[in-house]
């Protein structure tokens, strides 16, 4: 790892565990974080005793949202929803508390919004802050990194006569980790740190977003109507009983009148309070686009859902305004109707939201020289069908539709914070376990390579030795030739090769203690190795 690489990867960290430190940070300590452990039932069922919750401020703050304030009349932090407005202060009731608090605070008496809810912190907070857990923490923290730090291996060898040339021998292995395992850490680290950049990201967009949001929805309230007709007549062979029923023609030479009468229910889920009045009016209309009032009937009173209302009708008063309009244009007379038009005036609540009934369509009857007949389908005509539809906007937490689930914004900015604070611990881990010593080139370069790495204890060169200028250029030639750097870690200093057929390349890093120039090439000479061709693997 180079100083740059090392330097971004340091910023990094120091970033991300400000932004966490800052995120989390409590007002005692001048930060913006409140801890509240919540007590009695107020906010159950979201709230038990012993629960955690984290507030943090907010620019604004509306009706929903879960806030905690200083309550001066109760001389503690109560944690409370604001159900409505009063001016520039805020109504807040607990979820299962029938009354409103006494104290209305502004927004700045707001403590913050609610932004983590953690099931049974409150208690965890509270063990963790009694002497005994802290012991063991520090006592299980201390044992960690004692254990990281020790290494692995101790130098056996009988001989300490040359200080510096044994920890030479052993500067990577002093570390307690293998060259595999630190690169390892490496990848690990970069991928920690990617992951906690993004969890950095996401947790701030998480909190940008509100934690509550409208959703509405469409209920309906149904409205079934019927008409029905009724009259007397004369008896003869067109009405046999003297009777005029519903769906009969009504021949008007042989009746004085008609009643006409109407019932309206209402149903639905949910539908309550239900107040009102109906009645009927009567009117007839020509093709021309004239029309004319014939009056109404008596107003009906909406009971138990149902209303029902009715009105008589004199088929000789409506013959005679339609000849009057027709001798005043000059006109003849044909495809004239008499309209019965409900009008019901009824309001109520659905789910607590209030509505007004929708206008219900009018029987009509087709006038001609001798009749009225229902007009159009007779069986749709008679019972007409009304819907309302009512919206209501329902603030709740926010949520996140994953897959078949939904998730909620809490749960969300949670798993924000332990991803990133996961992160922050693997991209320290990584960092520290695959650290190389301060101007170590060859460390630097073992742990980049580890993958290509040989470690042998002895290696015969071939007929010709080829020194390279640096490391990276042997590496490149074991790349080409698909070959492992063999390592050898000597007196001398890290040496690395490269065996191909008869011809050896190597690469001699100078002593980082005492940059030393590398050994000359007699030093590996075939003469003196091929008397003892032995390559015995570390």
């Amino acid at each position: 790892m180079n100083s740059a690489t090392r330097a971004a990867g340091i910023s990094a960290v120091i970033a991300l565990t400000l932004a966490a430190v800052w995120l989390f940070w409590p007002p005692a300590l001048g930060g913006g974080t409140t801890y509240v452990t919540t007590h009695g039932i107020s906010m159950e069922p979201r709230f038990h005793t012993g629960d955690l919750a984290i507030l943090r401020p907010d620019r604004s703050y509306s009706v929903g949202d879960v806030v905690g304030y200083q309550s001066d009349s109760l001389d503690t932090v109560v944690m409370h929803r604001i159900v409505a407005l009063d001016g520039d202060r805020f109504v807040i009731q607990g979820d299962n508390n029938t009354w409103l608090d006494e104290d209305k605070p502004t927004s700045d008496e707001i403590l913050g919004k609610l932004f983590i809810r953690v099931p049974q912190g409150g208690k965890a907070l509270a063990a963790l802050r009694s002497p005994g857990p802290l012991v063991i923490v520090g006592i299980a923290a201390l044992t960690v990194i004692g254990a990281a730090r020790a290494p692995r291996g101790r130098d056996t060898r009988p001989s300490r006569r040359d200080a510096r040339s044994s920890r030479r021998r052993t500067s990577h292995r002093s570390r307690g980790f293998s060259m595999p395992i630190r690169a390892r850490a490496r990848q690990v680290a970069l991928v920690s740190g990617a992951v906690a950049l993004l969890a950095a990201v996401a947790g701030g967009v998480l909190l940008a977003i509100p934690s509550t949001q409208t959703d509405s929805r469409t209920l309906t309230v149904t409205q079934q109507g019927q008409f029905s007709y009724s009259g007397a007549a004369q008896t003869g062979t067109t009405y046999p009983n003297g009777v005029i029923s519903t769906g009969d023609p009504v021949y008007t030479k042989l009746t004085d009148g008609l009643t006409v009468s109407f019932q309206d229910t209402f149903s639905g889920s949910g539908v309550e309070s239900l107040i009102g009045t109906a009645w009927l009016e009567l009117s007839v209309a020509t093709p021309d686009g004239w029309t004319a009032a014939l009056g109404r009937g008596p107003t009906g009173v909406l009971q138990d859902g149902v209303v029902s209302a009715s009105a008589s009708i004199d088929p000789d008063t409506a013959t005679a305004f339609l000849d009057q309009h027709f001798a005043e244009i000059g006109g003849g007379g044909g495809g004239a109707t008499l309209v019965v038009t409900p009008t019901v005036a009824v309001t109520g609540t659905i789910d607590g939201q209030a509505f007004t009934a929708d206008p219900l369509a009018g029987l009509t009857f087709s006038i001609d020289g001798t009749a009225l007949r229902v007009a159009g389908d007779a069986g749709s005509a008679l019972v007409p069908t009304a819907q309302t539809d009512v919206v209501i906007d329902e603030v709740g937490p926010r949520s996140f539709p994953v897959l078949s689930i939904s998730i909620p914004i809490d749960l969300a900015r949670m798993v924000a914070g332990a991803v990133l604070a996961v992160a922050l611990v693997g991209l320290a881990a990584g960092a520290w376990i695959g650290r190389t010593r301060h101007g170590d080139p060859a460390d630097d370069f073992l742990v980049r390579h580890a993958a290509r790495i040989l470690p042998v204890s002895a290696f015969t060169p071939g007929d010709t030795v080829v020194d390279v200028s640096d490391a990276e250029s042997l590496n490149r030639v074991a790349e080409r030739l698909d070959g492992l750097l063999l390592h050898h870690d000597g007196p001398d200093g890290q040496t690395l090769a490269v065996r191909d057929s008869d011809t050896t390349y190597r690469y001699v890093f100078p002593d980082g203690m005492s940059q030393r120039p590398k050994p000359p090439l007699r030093a590996i000479s075939p003469v003196t190795h091929h008397t003892t061709p032995l390559v015995r693997i570390a």
